[in-house]
């Protein structure tokens, strides 16, 4: 039998090896098929339609059985009527929400967006206006929105009120 002998070696040292010298750009790859186009897309009119501040304008992009977490630790809304009911007075009391895009990546059926996310109240209101920079996840499936989760971004200035 074959004696095998170790080579204690950095893991560093095996980085451009295992992942390639090369750094990604968004160039790199192969195309986004038509399907991954139509899921960035789905995506993006979400995020562009909460500025309605209407949750039943939202329940088209959602699965009926969608898993939504507002940010880790935070409850989740577990069907598309617990995120409308949930969420809809609250948007409806704010004067303005505006997410604004930064970054978008999709790989098959997964979007990763860097946004912005502005939810301004009515002067004099009971809720204050924030503003957060957070990483949003969102596995779609079958046209709609299955699961979808929002990270903070380590860093980043977090604003409420």
């Amino acid at each position: 039998m074959a004696q095998m002998i170790r080579h204690d070696l950095p893991a560093s040292s095996l980085a451009p090896t295992a992942c390639g010298a090369i750094p990604m750009t968004p160039t790199d790859g192969p195309p986004k098929t038509e399907l991954e186009i139509a899921n960035e897309t789905l995506v993006n009119n979400f995020c562009r339609d909460w500025s309605l501040r209407d949750a039943e304008a939202l329940r088209p992009y959602l699965a009926e059985d969608l898993l939504y977490q507002i940010a880790p630790g935070q409850p989740l809304i577990e069907s598309r009527d617990d995120f409308e009911q949930r969420m809809g007075g609250w948007m409806k009391s704010l004067e303005s929400i505006h997410w604004e895009i930064l970054r978008s990546h999709v790989i098959g059926p997964v979007v990763l967006n860097e946004r912005i996310d502005y939810f301004n109240a009515p002067e004099g209101g009971k809720a204050p206006s924030m503003r957060f920079q957070i990483v949003g996840h969102f596995f779609v499936e079958d046209g709609v929105i299955k699961v979808w989760k929002d990270w903070p971004i380590p860093g980043a200035k977090q604003v409420v009120g």
